[in-house]
């Protein structure tokens, strides 16, 4: 089927336009529009089509390769959809300027059977025009506008489209109201179905918000205290930590720290980041005085856009090998990284024994009045204000370990006080973040300063991998403490949390670590690429599929060169011999090449009385009115023809169409 003029070049513009690649856009239009005018047409065989379709292949695992290497991510499938018309560019391209308006789908598949014999068909063809008008539309997807500028240009794009297709039966005001009514319907429907993805969307992020490691706020954070029902975790890996020795794992790894408790948030009041100079290498960052004594892991993990906060150990020191612009510290210990990398690797060594933070204030000790009465029943029922600090940790420990268990099913709150103070007094069940407060703020009533801090447990050892795994669901919060001249971890929650939460975890969870541990690998050969200056090299793992894609391209032989045939010799040399009655309008065909064209409703031998005029000299109204008569009877008379008469018929025909080349 012959494509309108100017579709092809409309449906580029409309991908120009949304993309903003107008610089390819307007020539590749005129390229392929311009063999609306050019006569030559070039004769290439399947065989050439073949080779031009592995050259589009080619083109396309290239630019694949390059957007990998250069921007180590997989959203690079959305810059491949932008450029896909592009990409496809050679084989639409020989195909408008080809002799045949269509090609072999053996050429874009490696086996495509014929389903009578099993064997390899050529049988099969495809006007690639339209699949590449798709594909312009798809492109122009992808920019994805806030306006309803690819609503309305996919309206008139579509428009010009039914155009050429249109039923002749009625009025054209008729099909511009059906076609307004369709196009105003479809706009209602898309608005529709654009909230409905905005709300699946939101639901899918609430559901799977965990399996990409955000990192905490680093100002402030909402804990799950007070709510109802179960708590999701997710089973995601986020960072990895290796550890030459042992004894340095399991670990707590703090994100961020806070001192001020109200309504379910904790808050990290007044937080101030300052900045830290990196040394000469440029990824070494000193956060505090180097230690003759000290541990040392590595975690492997992620920024968010080249930003986030680090998981760091207490008392660490010193971080090694990491690749960042910017890095920054507040009052706190939390600290905030910014780079142009996502992926990173990073040593820290630490010495859990030595005082980085800053000293305690007075906000390390507030406690909410709406707390007090809990807290102030539970201190009394201890009985230990006369201990020290290090015997009322121990005792506080061990009641809560005794007298509290852990669980993910939040019950139902008791209204008339506040939630922290129903796990105290009531329900005596809770996850981490209950513990946690509870025991900050206990120790607070007993006059020792303490913070609230959340972070990971690295507690998880990959027998597959060989090192730790930290997931989504390690997510842990706890107490620091500050006895002894120094701040200090102080974990309450039950330890068998971690059994707990494995138990709720199904098999089918080691496929999806087989497929983090892959990804895991894959980044980290782009990052040894990128660390060791191969990057800039990456072209040269193409040339050798280069060199034999074009030695395969060179045809054998030339490209014979032809001048392109007017339609009407075309269609009837393709089938001169009659198959069945329609092959009559063969000849309604070639008069309306000649530019004698038969009205829509108009009857034969009507249109033949209209034109009797405009035949040419050579032609016999009178002939072709015969044929008419034998035609009707054939097709409308019960008795039909004869075979003779059926012979005779087809011969006529054949002369007929002879006389008008």
């Amino acid at each position: 089927m012959k494509t309108p003029p100017l579709l092809i070049a409309t449906a580029l513009i409309f991908w120009g336009w949304q993309t903003g690649l107008w610089i390819f856009a307007i020539p590749i239009a005129i390229i392929l529009e311009s063999s609306q005018f050019v006569q030559s047409r070039w004769e290439f065989s399947n065989e050439d089509f073949k080779k031009i379709a592995n050259l589009c292949l080619v083109i396309m695992i290239s630019l694949t390769v390059y957007l990998l290497v250069s921007t180590q991510s997989f959203y690079v499938v959305y810059t491949l959809l932008e450029w896909l018309p592009i990409i496809s560019l050679p084989l639409i391209a020989v195909q408008v300027y080809a002799v045949n308006d269509s090609i072999s789908l053996t050429t874009l598949f490696l086996t495509f059977n014929d389903p009578e014999t099993g064997e390899q068909s050529h049988k099969f063809n495809l006007n690639l025009t339209y699949p590449y008008i798709a594909v312009c539309i798809l492109a122009a997807s992808n920019a994805n506008t806030d306006n309803i500028s690819f609503y309305l240009g996919l309206f008139l794009l579509t428009g010009l489209l039914l155009w050429n297709f249109r039923s002749r039966r009625f009025s054209l005001a008729i099909w511009l109201c059906l076609f307004l009514t369709a196009g105003s319907v479809g706009f209602v429907g898309q608005m529709g179905l654009h909230q409905l993805h905005l709300q699946v969307e939101n639901q899918l992020v609430s559901w799977f918000s965990g399996m990409i490691s955000q990192g905490f706020n680093p100002v402030t954070t909402q804990t799950s205290i007070g709510e109802i029902g179960v708590l999701k975790q997710s089973n995601h890996i986020i960072f990895r930590v290796q550890s030459q020795d042992k004894n340095n794992l399991p670990i707590l790894l703090t994100e961020s720290t806070y001192n001020k408790y109200k309504s379910g948030s904790w808050v990290a009041v007044s937080s101030q980041f300052q900045p830290i100079k990196a040394v000469d290498d440029n990824q070494t960052w000193l956060l505090g005085n180097p230690q003759s004594n000290y541990s040392q892991i590595k975690i492997n993990g992620n920024l968010n856009n080249g930003r986030g906060v680090l998981r760091l150990a207490n008392g660490t020191f010193a971080i090694n090998d990491l690749p960042v612009t910017e890095m920054r510290r507040n009052q706190y210990g939390t600290v905030q990284v910014y780079g142009n990398v996502n992926d990173i690797g990073y040593t820290i060594k630490f010495n859990q024994k030595s005082a980085l933070v800053s000293p305690p204030t007075p906000n390390d000790l507030q406690i909410p009045a709406s707390e007090l009465p809990a807290i102030t029943k539970i201190v009394n029922k201890l009985n230990i204000t006369d201990q020290s600090p290090s015997e009322i940790l121990k005792i506080l420990a061990s009641f809560l370990l005794n007298n509290y268990r852990y669980s993910l099913q939040l019950q139902n709150q008791n209204s008339q006080i506040t939630p922290l103070s129903n796990f105290l007094l009531d329900t005596r069940s809770g996850h981490c973040e209950y513990f946690a407060t509870a025991t900050t703020l206990i120790l607070r009533y007993l006059g020792i300063p303490t913070r609230y801090t959340v972070g990971y447990s690295v507690h998880e050892f990959s027998d597959l991998e060989q090192q730790y795994i930290v997931r989504s669901r390690h997510a842990h919060a706890w107490t620091m403490v500050y006895i002894n001249g120094r701040w200090q971890n102080f974990d309450t929650t039950p330890p068998d949390w971690t059994n707990i939460e494995n138990a709720q975890i199904s098999q089918l969870a080691k496929i999806g670590d087989l497929w983090s541990f892959l990804g895991y690998k894959i980044s980290g050969f782009f990052t040894l690429m990128r660390n060791s200056g191969f990057i800039n090299y990456w072209w040269l793992l193409l040339l050798p599929m280069f060199i034999i894609m074009f030695r395969k391209y060179t045809p054998n032989k030339a490209v014979k060169r032809v001048f392109k045939q007017p339609e009407i010799f075309a269609n009837t040399k393709k089938s001169i011999t009659l198959k069945n009655d329609l092959d009559f309008y063969l000849i309604e065909q070639a008069l309306n090449e000649l530019g004698c064209h038969r009205y829509p409703s108009e009857s034969l031998k009507n249109w033949l009385s209209r034109i009797k005029t405009e035949l040419p000299e050579n032609n016999s109204i009178d002939e072709l009115s015969s044929l008419i008569e034998t035609y009707y009877r054939y097709r409308f008379d019960p008795q039909g023809i004869t075979k003779t008469e059926q012979q005779q018929f087809n011969l006529s025909v054949k002369s007929y169409l002879e006389k008008l080349w």
